[in-house]
């Protein structure tokens, strides 16, 4: 977390202080002392948005960014019961807690006149979270595998689900606590076989045909472990992740991008009603062709900007969003919990 140096915590405690006296509402106080608060998740997720994004806000504002760790459920209850005075200025959201975010009216409409990079990102990925947000990186659910033991790997989910029923691989596949479950693995593979956000019985028996053959991760590092110990071959996964663990050493993972095209898992950025107006310089700088390099460099996770230009080692790692299956977030969110109950009447794990 931040460490504030005495000095600096005096005079921008005085600086609150003289503008809640002045009877200013508290974000107006904090813009005297220009400072925000944004969002990160932890770990490697940190460090990158402090190089990436707060580092060079800080450099070309003069204004601080300290940063509050946390995950987008927590975010957005914070904001929800505080709408006048939101404790955050800038959110870090999955797709449809955006979603939830717009409908609500806690957030502000992004534009080019407030955003100038906004531009720069494709208008499908605003639109997604009804231009109250945009999508600045994301990752794509598809098949990971250990290439020492997997010397054909599926090529579609079609095929992983024929192969594996047939007891060919031990698959593992993220269990219904796993967050992003429903997105990844049951809209995905459920759209691959011939059905819909209304219809997901394609995916509930592709499980019932594979259920023998199948073991369980509800975090990532489940995951890794039952490829690295050999309790599994294969599975769903997402591909910076897999790329994460080759970059540490584990140079016997691999990933591919299905035929029918995995699930976009996108990460939204937006701006709480009522924040500081420094924000949308923060976010502009979350929007920057550079500066998004620089975190796709880190996260070997795509982002949005269309001017970022992958390295070499980068480049063939990033599926473009175009190669993805854009998933219905709206439509998910509202079925969602349907899925869940019958998950766990049908498959319990």
């Amino acid at each position: 977390m931040t460490t504030i140096k005495r000095r600096t915590f005096l005079s921008g405690g005085a600086a609150l202080g003289a503008g809640l006296m002045a009877g200013l509402p508290l974000h107006a106080a904090r813009a005297q002392a220009r400072e925000i608060t944004v969002t990160a998740f932890g770990g490697v997720w940190e460090e990158a948005v402090r190089t990436c994004f707060v580092a060079p806000f800080e450099a070309r504002t003069g204004a601080k960014a300290s940063v509050s760790l946390g995950g987008p459920p927590q975010w957005l209850a914070q904001v929800e019961a505080a709408p006048d005075n939101p404790p955050v200025d800038v959110l870090i959201m999955t797709p449809d807690l955006a979603l939830t975010a717009a409908k609500a009216g806690l957030v502000d409409d992004f534009t080019v006149d407030k955003l100038p990079n906004l531009a720069k990102i494709p208008q499908e990925l605003t639109d997604s979270v009804l231009a109250k947000g945009t999508l600045f990186d994301y990752g794509v659910g598809g098949i990971s595998f250990n290439k020492d033991r997997v010397k054909n790997p599926p090529k579609s989910f079609a095929e992983f689900v024929d192969r594996v029923a047939d007891g060919e691989f031990i698959a593992s596949v993220p269990s219904i606590s796993y967050a992003v479950t429903p997105i990844m693995l049951i809209w995905a593979m459920a759209q691959a076989l011939g059905g819909s956000v209304n219809d997901v019985d394609p995916f509930f028996k592709a499980m019932d045909r594979m259920k023998d053959n199948l073991v369980f991760w509800s975090s990532p590092n489940d995951f890794f472990n039952h490829l690295s110990s050999g309790e599994a071959e294969l599975g769903i996964y997402f591909d910076g992740r897999t790329w994460n663990h080759y970059d540490s050493g584990a140079t016997w993972i691999d990933f591919l991008n299905p035929q029918e095209g995995g699930a976009l898992n996108g990460v939204a950025v937006q701006k709480p009603k009522n924040a500081n107006p420094l924000a949308w310089d923060y976010i502009n700088e979350v929007l920057d062709a550079d500066n998004q390099t620089r975190f796709a460099e880190i996260m070997n996770y795509g982002v949005t900007n269309t001017d970022v230009v992958y390295s070499e080692r980068l480049k063939p790692r990033i599926t473009p969003w175009q190669e993805t299956r854009f998933p219905p977030y709206e439509e998910i969110a509202a079925v969602r919990n349907e899925w869940v109950d019958r998950w766990n009447r049908e498959i319990g794990r």
